[in-house]
This record gives structure tokens, C-alpha cells and sequence, in this order.
């Protein structure tokens, strides 16, 4: 049989201090860090902390969700069937770039250079 350890008294629920919070909110969401690996160094829950971001940081912060307008720019052929791809689009290869933010771009293989530069340091930006 195995070992069986009996805690007696009050449950007590912890106490974490904003300032507290706010750091392992930091730790978990830069680039180096993960959610689940701050969370299993700090003895919470992955749920706590999202619930803890939710709670804290107001929308317009850095470290919040947010989506960005994008246009594109330069002549394009018009398709009527949104399942059909135009015949330039299907020749050329599509890239996934994966961003040091954890958010993925996918673009054509053709893309400019100078275009995908900006683009990327919008989204990295936002």
C-alpha cells in the first residue's frame, strides 16, 4: 500500500499580490516564456493565469489579443468563386513564417521582400 498523508485544519486559499500577478503575467507571455512552464514554476494553474491577464490588462495593452487591419496593395485578379484560387496564386508556393510572438503569417513564397519586412514588424508590433 502506498504512502497516505492526512491533513487536518482549514483549507486555506493563497493570497497573490497584484504586483505578484503582474510579474508572472510578464514572465509567462515574453518571448522566452511559456504559459504552462511559468504556471508549473509557480504552483498555479495555466487557467489561473489567463484569468489573471484577462483581469489586469486592459485590451489596448501590449501583451492583450488583438487583430489588425490588413489591405492588400497591387492589381489582383478578381475570382467569382471564393474556392477557386486565380491562376497566378496557384503557381506559387504559400510560406509559413512562425513569429517569436507564437503568431503565424502565412504568405505567398513571391512576396517582396520590403513588403514582408513591414508587415512582419506590424504584426510582431501589435
Amino acid at each position: 500500500m502506498g504512502k497516505v498523508e492526512i491533513l487536518t485544519g482549514a483549507e486555506r486559499q493563497r493570497r497573490w499580490s497584484t504586483e505578484l500577478k503582474l510579474s508572472i503575467l510578464q514572465e509567462a507571455f515574453s518571448a522566452d516564456g511559456t504559459v504552462s512552464d511559468v504556471a508549473r514554476r509557480h504552483d498555479v494553474l495555466p487557467q489561473q493565469i489567463y484569468a489573471w491577464r484577462k483581469k489586469l490588462l486592459p485590451p489596448e495593452s501590449p501583451q492583450a489579443a488583438s487583430f489588425i487591419p490588413v489591405s492588400l496593395i497591387g492589381a489582383s485578379e478578381s475570382v467569382s468563386d471564393g474556392s477557386k484560387r486565380s491562376s497566378a496564386r496557384s503557381r506559387c508556393k504559400d510560406v509559413e513564417i512562425v513569429l517569436r510572438n507564437g503568431r503565424l503569417l502565412r504568405i505567398a513564397a513571391d512576396m517582396d521582400l520590403e513588403v514582408l519586412s513591414s508587415l512582419v514588424a506590424c504584426v510582431e508590433a501589435a
